[in-house]
């Protein structure tokens, strides 16, 4: 097993752990380090991954295209965190366009941060004022292939944004 590195922060800041498309499964670290909060993309895979995430505190979840056995989680979650807003979907955008009911939900939310899964790729770029963070899948990829992304908030703003390997290495970072 990888060693997982622990992370100095003040007392300021606010870390969340970004996953999606975990598929039933979770690493052995996923309890070992600290986050104040949790975001799931969607794909969970069953409830004893919900209750796993519950050992950071407060987690959001949304439901996959595969979650038809969590029927009570939400399509989409709006939620300000530390004075951030977020928004939370699995599916994004269909080929070449955000799909309409997600456009009028950017529009009418208008968010810093929009959460997203569904590919299994990591994507983080700023577009027009909106940091979109897809952090790839957690869950049944190979180890070389398993990502993540840790988001820290600091005084009421995104600080810094990264998308992690399996081995913690930082493969994309924000800004």
């Amino acid at each position: 097993m990888t060693p997982v590195p622990r992370e100095e922060t003040s007392s300021s800041e606010r870390r969340i752990l970004v996953i999606a498309d975990t598929h039933g499964s979770l690493p052995d670290w996923i309890c070992e380090r600290r986050f104040e909060t949790v975001l799931h993309a969607g794909d969970v895979g069953d409830e004893r991954v919900l209750t796993m995430l519950h050992c950071h505190g407060t987690a959001y979840v949304v439901r996959g295209n595969t979650d038809g056995a969590l029927p009570g989680l939400p399509e989409t979650v709006r939620t300000d965190i530390d004075g951030v807003r977020f928004f939370l979907v699995h599916n994004l955008t269909a080929p070449h366009r955000l799909m309409p009911g997600n456009a009028a939900a950017l529009a009418d939310w208008r968010p810093r941060v929009v959460v997203f899964g569904h590919t299994h790729q990591p994507l983080l770029r700023e577009q027009e004022g909106i940091v979109y963070l897809n952090p790839g899948a957690l869950g049944r990829e190979t180890e070389a292939q398993r990502t993540y992304a840790v988001v820290t908030l600091r005084d009421g703003a995104v600080c810094r944004i990264e998308v992690h390997n399996a081995a913690h290495r930082t493969l994309l970072s924000w800004p």
